[in-house]
């Protein structure tokens, strides 16, 4: 079984619907947003930012839809 990477890996804070972006602060825009190389490093920007509530969203390349997988930070 071959398993394929996302090309794109977004945080987005489940109740504005902004995005984060690097430096912990948050846009509207989903291309200004960072793009994170891995799931690790876009949970620990997301706590550091004080996010609570977030979505990891996941494009993989030819595929319709994100991937979203929801995430309550305590």
């Amino acid at each position: 079984m071959q398993t394929a990477s996302p090309t794109k890996l977004l945080v987005r804070d489940a109740r504005t619907q902004k995005f984060l972006k690097s430096t912990g602060q948050w846009t509207k825009k989903p291309e200004a947003a960072s793009n994170f190389p891995n799931v690790v490093n876009a949970i620990h920007t997301s706590m550091a930012a004080g996010a609570q509530n977030v979505e990891l969203l996941l494009r993989f390349e030819g595929a319709n839809e994100d991937l979203r997988l929801s995430l309550t930070c305590a």
